[in-house]
């Protein structure tokens, strides 16, 4: 093993491969932090080239852009919470929590440090794995990954903003159901796409991301007003001090990071599985088991943004050994490789370990060079990147929409994925607001397709049975009742765990549901669920069984909450006699009283103290009702959520090129205030040049062309 481990890296010390190398991070840095474009895009449009080069240089160029693009994606989740990539999700969970009290410099080198560090404990892990991966096709079978994700979805469940049980069951049932839209690959029947042609593939995870986080937060940030950090001052001069900061927690944090590592390592190795939900279940289990934290994680510790950055790098290490020694992919990453290794005549699989022994290791040292590299550039960027923080939402907001549309375009290769970029931002305003678990959610749609399948394979192959069978599924399934039991344990304690931004927030308990919104999309669940209940029973039932379970459970707890509601709303009634007014929702009574906003604040509609315009902006003079602001607030919410699909629309009927430079000057000249008229027309000026910058390189240099429906 000495012998290939150091043959492997001395394959890299040709000036080709070092060029290549630094050519693939720049372009894995770059293409991560843009959201909605990702590695995979990157990876895929070097395919072409491919043919004219040589193995080693090729591979190089392929890992590095890889390895590279994960500690860009958490850039953008720590500045904006808006993921580079949808399985950076966790890191937004802390990282912008901490990006808002002026942290976002600690936050990045929290992050740097964690991805470097997890990549290279996966690297030292591979090395155990590789003399025995061609062992590994006899590990995973139906029953195992129905197992595993079973266990996923109870860790992931309460990873987010849930305050309640219930919705994190609805959240992750209703990205179930979301994932069974499309052609069934048992079958082939189509289900519930009404006809359309766009939706036999299914929903994509990139617009359903990039809808529910990205848009979400631009729409949120439009309505207050304000940048991310609230502040300038806390970030002028401490750029050096909070890096240091961040290599501090990260030592101390060594043990998350650690966990986290080898977690995503061995989840790596499960085809279809480890590449996504790995951060998730990395981060969800640090939560769970931490005894010191665990009960602060999603108010900005440390130890979060290390929980889930530790696994990052390492689950596409881990992933290495199916993708080589068996040619199956953990992810949409590893797909595009194993592609490119045909391209290169490199055929995956036992044999090429025989023959190229030396090979995995080489791709072992190009993932932990470019991981470290690319951290430390990272770092070095840091006190630029930070800067983002102090850009008001409403400045931003543009650009962000305007790589929003062109990536969700880019996933789907339609402009069906930019009309689901704007049907789920709408969606994410309002269950992000309520509370519901987008993160139980995001693993429902994901892993949903998976789940059905192997489980239908397990029916037809071991029936019922399998729990006498499969020793490791019930490793699995004892975990996740032990979850289960610990959760409940710690719930009856008292001991809830919330999750809204920070510590002080946290302490004040769970937010109630707002008295209209809340029961009035708990009874559009219940509406469209019985739809999709009845869809799904006119299937066949190899098509529709598991979704007409999913869809009664959703009927199920939806109805059991409208109807507790009523309940308790008729008790209160009663108990309060005829004729006795009955008390206000806190959250209704806190607007009527014209007071500052309390923590009974469920809509976000109220000011947050620093909640002002920026030096240099327009103000209103005198002193502004709460009732008034809120009013206001809701509105330029609802304003941005109609900026967002004038986007869409002008981009369906002129093109990318016209309609999405259009929709950013449009806004900026009327959207955002400036003291004076000239900054105006210069920041329009700018917005609209960058838009049509992104446009133009999207259609030309991705060949992403579309026309649009009048030219």
């Amino acid at each position: 093993m000495t012998h290939d481990l150091l043959s492997g890296f001395s394959q890299l010390l040709t000036p080709e491969a070092i060029g290549l190398l630094f050519a693939g991070m720049a372009l894995g840095m770059f293409m991560g932090m843009l959201p909605g474009m990702g590695v995979s895009l990157a990876l895929s449009l070097m395919l072409p080239f491919l043919y004219h080069m040589s193995p080693i240089p090729a591979i190089t160029l392929m890992l590095a852009t890889q390895a590279a693009s994960y500690y860009a994606a958490s850039i953008t989740a720590i500045l904006l919470n808006t993921p580079g990539a949808p399985e950076s999700f966790p890191t937004t969970l802390d990282g912008f929590p901490m990006a808002k009290r002026g942290e976002a410099g600690r936050a990045l080198a929290i992050s740097a440090v964690s991805t470097w560090a997890g990549g290279w404990i996966a690297c030292a892990a591979l090395l155990i794995l590789i003399p025995v991966s061609g062992s590994l096709v006899g590990v995973f079978h139906p029953p195992e990954f129905v197992a595993i994700i079973i266990l996923a979805l109870v860790l992931i469940g309460g990873t987010g903003e849930s305050t309640s049980a219930g919705k994190v069951v609805l959240s992750g049932a209703i990205g179930l159901m979301l994932s069974f839209i499309g052609s069934d690959p048992v079958t082939g029947i189509a289900r519930f796409t009404f006809g359309s042609v766009s939706l036999m593939d299914g929903l994509n995870v990139v617009p359903f991301a990039l809808g529910v986080f990205a848009m979400t937060q631009m729409v949120v940030m439009f309505g207050r007003n304000e940048s991310v950090s609230g502040t300038q001052a806390m970030l002028k001069n401490a750029f050096g001090r909070q890096v240091g900061q961040g290599f501090g927690d990260a030592l101390r944090a060594w043990i998350h990071i650690l966990r986290s590592a080898l977690v995503a390592s061995v989840l790596g190795l499960i085809p279809g599985i480890g590449g996504f939900a790995a951060n998730f279940i990395s981060y969800s289990l640090g939560r769970q088991v931490s005894r010191k934290h665990g009960s602060t994680f999603g108010t900005g510790v440390p130890a979060g943004v290390a929980s889930a950055e530790g696994s990052s790098l390492a689950k596409e290490v881990g992933s290495l050994v199916p993708a080589v020694a068996l040619g199956l992919p953990s992810g949409v990453g590893m797909t595009i490789f194993i592609a490119a290794l045909s391209i290169l005549g490199i055929q995956p699989g036992p044999a090429l370990l025989k023959s190229q022994p030396a090979l995995p290791y080489s791709m072992m040292w190009i993932m932990a060079i470019a991981g470290l590299l690319s951290c430390a550039i990272g770092l070095v960027l840091t006190p630029w990147l930070s800067r983002a923080t102090n850009v008001r939402g409403p400045v931003m907001m543009p650009v962000i929409v305007s790589l929003a549309v062109l990536g969700s375009f880019a996933a789907v290769t339609s402009f069906a994925g930019v009309v689901e970029l704007g049907v789920f931002a709408l969606i994410g305003v309002v269950l992000r607001k309520l509370g519901y678990s987008v993160a139980a959610m995001t693993i429902g749609l994901v892993l949903g397709t998976t789940f059905a399948d192997n489980l239908h394979l397990t029916q037809s192959i071991y029936g019922w049975g399998f729990v006498a069978r499969s020793p490791l599924a019930d490793i699995f399934l004892a975990v996740t009742i032990a979850l289960l039991v610990m959760i409940t344990w710690r719930g009856r304690r008292g001991k809830t765990i919330v999750t809204s931004g920070t510590p002080g927030r946290a302490g004040r308990g769970p937010k109630p549901g707002h008295p209209v919104l809340e029961p009035a999309t708990e009874a559009v669940i219940a509406v469209v669920s019985v739809i999709y209940l009845v869809l799904a029973l006119g299937y066949p039932a190899d098509a529709g069984r598991v979704p007409a379970i999913i869809a009664g459970i959703v009927v199920a707890v939806s109805v059991f909450r409208l109807a507790s509601r009523a309940v308790r709303g008729l008790r209160a009634r009663t108990a309060a006699g005829p004729g006795t007014p009955v008390p206000a929702e806190p959250a209704l009574a806190a607007v009527s009283a014209g007071g500052r906003e309390s923590s009974d604040d469920p809509f976000g509609m109220h000011d947050l103290p620093g909640d002002q315009p920026p030096p240099g902006t327009e103000r209103i003079s005198g002193p502004v009702p709460d009732q008034a602001r809120s009013r206001r607030r809701l509105g330029r919410e609802f304003a941005a959520l109609g900026w967002i699909w004038a986007a869409i629309v002008l981009s369906y009927l002129f093109g990318f090129l016209i309609g999405v430079p259009v929709a950013a000057a449009a806004y900026s000249l009327t959207s955002v205030e400036w003291k004076r008229r000239s900054q105006r027309f210069a920041y329009a000026a700018v917005v609209t040049v960058v838009a049509f910058a992104i446009s133009y390189g999207c259609e030309y240099l991705f060949n992403l062309d579309f026309y649009g429906l009048l030219t």
